[in-house]
């Protein structure tokens, strides 16, 4: 589905974990623990507003997570 496309990065979410996939030169999807889109983009901090009920309210705590830091 991705591979055909050659999309360069896969998210997915599941179970409250993220796993990131990264194509590889061998056009091959490797597991990678960060994003080379987003390297400073801490999954951990992510994972914990992602399943916040509000969205507003997860992306403006988010937010200031990372203004924090």
């Amino acid at each position: 589905m991705y591979k055909p496309r050659r999309v360069p990065e896969v998210w997915f979410w599941k179970s409250d974990q993220m796993r990131i996939f990264s194509l590889g030169a061998s056009l091959e999807y490797e597991e990678v623990n960060r994003s080379p889109f987003f390297p400073d983009l801490d999954k951990a901090l992510l994972l914990r507003y992602i399943a916040y009920p509000d969205q507003y309210d997860a992306v403006n705590e988010f937010i200031q997570a990372i203004r924090s830091r």
